[in-house]
């Protein structure tokens, strides 16, 4: 375990790049203080889920997102929660993690309102690849709240792109806009020498989030086959750069990249098929605790169950 941590912290600093200087006129958008003090508060060995129900409170609206998630189907208690004290004691910490930096992250980014972005489907996509992540994590038996937060963020970088730097941007956005035949990122390395997995694991250092968070947004790019060249194919960054195959319901639903990629991970098309299905099953309800109201992509586990 210290040699991956080791390993992850030393590929963390690489994916992030000189950004300090491409960027120097501008920084992300801070994460919200009450996340960042309740994921510091996290980040200490001694916390107990039930520590952070004072800070949780203070933030009507996140303790709202607790108590619906608690409730929801997805956890299926056999009665309803109404204290944030015995919520996040039921939730626990890693659970408590993902949702606050969630929130905190839809809460912090802002609809660039550039033509041809569509902050909705942004969000449909995110966190449809975010459940996948989580569901292939389970399956393989590793952590599926970093392949949870990881696969949600693994774009993060597009809406703070188009906000705060479209100028220097706007090129390369409209050029892959014109020509969807390739991918963004392809057209970015292009026209940059970077894309915007790089570019997202630079805003994350800057939040300082998690080295495997990093890694997991700065590596999504990548083919499996490059990732397990590095030894992370069978960790939560191999199941991110997985998801990040899925087919966009704004782009081309071809399945073909990610039903291609999964043997890698020792995933059947039919498995994947089937965690793409499981998926969508609290998708709304997810959403809505993370206060978005997004439709499920049905199209997207159509094409895969159609291939």
């Amino acid at each position: 375990m210290l040699k991956f941590l080791k390993k992850v912290s030393q590929y963390a600093t690489l994916v992030t790049g000189d950004f300090a200087k491409i960027f120097k006129d501008f920084s992300p958008p801070p994460l919200p203080q009450v996340v960042l003090q309740i994921l510091e508060r996290i980040a200490q060995p001694e916390t107990t889920p039930a520590e952070l129900a004072p800070l949780i409170e203070k933030d009507p609206a996140l303790a709202s997102r607790v108590l619906k998630l608690v409730n929801s189907a997805y956890f299926g208690l056999p009665r309803k929660v109404s204290r944030i004290r015995e919520a996040v004691t039921l939730l626990g910490l890693k659970e408590i993690e993902t949702l606050v930096l969630s929130y905190g992250v839809v809460k912090t980014l802002e609809d660039p309102e550039v033509e041809g972005f569509d902050l909705r489907v942004f969000w449909e996509d995110s966190l449809f690849r975010a459940l996948f992540a989580r569901e292939t994590a389970r399956h393989l038996d590793l952590d599926p709240e970093e392949a949870f937060a990881g696969a949600l963020l693994e774009d993060v970088a597009l809406p703070v792109l188009m906000t705060s730097w479209y100028e220097g941007y706007r090129k390369v956005y409209e050029t892959w806009q014109d020509d969807r035949r390739r991918t963004l990122h392809e057209v970015e390395r292009e026209m940059l020498s970077w894309d915007h997995a790089q570019a997202g694991a630079w805003v994350l250092r800057h939040w300082k989030l998690p080295d495997v968070l990093v890694c997991c947004v700065g590596l999504h790019t990548q083919s499996l086959a490059e990732v397990a060249e590095i030894g992370f194919l069978e960790t939560p960054i191999g199941v991110v750069a997985l998801a990040a195959k899925l087919p966009s319901v704004s782009g081309d639903l071809n399945p073909r990249k990610v039903l291609s990629e999964a043997p890698l991970l020792k995933l059947s098309p039919d498995t994947v098929k089937a965690l793409a299905e499981k998926s969508l099953e609290n998708f709304e309800e997810i959403a809505a605790c993370l206060g978005l109201e997004l439709h499920p992509p049905l199209q997207v586990v159509e094409a895969l169950s159609a291939a």
